[in-house]
């Protein structure tokens, strides 16, 4: 069993622990210690308990429905109300935070409806991107692109448990140098809001079925050839997509089956 700095045992080893039992009971916030990064320089405690509350939903440390203490948050976090409530506010806004009468702020549930949208967003948009690069970048776009590709292979002999808190967010920089490249990164932004409920999915998926990592890194590798060397014109780029996006559908039941308090059909 692994834990980090915090004490706190990695969200990918207790979803795999729960394999074996029921549906992993709601919790408390406190229960399970924020998983904290180091503050960047340019960070006030807004964008700092903005950025680690975030991060602690989408890799489910808080677990969608578990009630939110704003003053144990604040506690953890070592800043005053405020800004951890404003912080709050800016996670309502993105569908990943509830505010409910007489009940407070609890972490939204996984909302099927809205992961179905954020998949159908990125199956229509990243196509269409691809065939806008495909031949066309500069030896240094290319070489970002390189990079990350070797960041990915490296990830696949890592611990598991190590690897698995650290994919997600290699795939995400992946498709954002799509958006970048492209002259989108407000779309990015915009489309990575919609998306967030399809990417704790992604997480789940990613901690419990991990044999899709080696699918998705060698799917990377196709994508990174068309934009190097162009798009041949039998290649079926909607399908590329719609198979690359939607590994997590492979698994989907079964999480469902899994963790049904993680989840809203409606």
């Amino acid at each position: 069993m692994i834990s980090d700095v915090c004490g706190a045992v990695r969200p990918a080893v207790k979803l795999r622990q729960a394999k074996k039992g029921t549906a992993m009971r709601e919790e408390k916030a406190s229960a399970l210690p924020l998983l904290l990064d180091v503050r960047r320089m340019d960070e006030n405690n807004r964008a700092y308990a903005y950025r680690m509350l975030r991060k602690n939903i989408m890799t489910l440390q808080l677990q969608p429905g578990c009630q939110l203490s704003e003053a144990e948050l604040c506690e953890q976090l070592a800043m005053s109300r405020t800004p951890v409530h404003e912080a709050l506010m800016m996670l309502k806004s993105e569908w990943l935070v509830d505010v409910l009468p007489q009940r407070g702020s609890i972490v939204s549930k996984i909302s099927v409806p809205y992961l179905n949208e954020g998949f159908a967003m990125r199956r229509i948009l990243e196509p269409a991107l691809l065939r806008g690069l495909a031949g066309k970048l500069t030896r240094e776009q290319l070489n970002e692109f390189q990079e990350l590709l070797n960041r990915q292979n490296e990830d696949l002999y890592l611990d598991r448990d190590a690897a698995d808190d650290f994919f997600i967010s290699l795939d995400n920089d992946f498709h954002r140098l799509l958006y970048h490249d492209s002259g989108y990164d407000r779309i990015w932004e915009a489309m990575h809001n919609v998306t967030s409920h399809m990417d704790r999915v992604r997480y789940l998926d990613s901690a419990l079925c991990r044999g899709n990592i080696a699918s998705v890194q060698k799917e990377h590798e196709q994508i990174f050839g068309y934009l190097r060397d162009g798009l041949p014109l039998d290649v079926d780029v909607e399908a590329l997509f719609e198979h690359h996006l939607g590994m997590y559908r492979e698994n989907f039941q079964k999480i469902l089956e899994r963790f049904p308090d993680f989840f809203v059909r409606t």
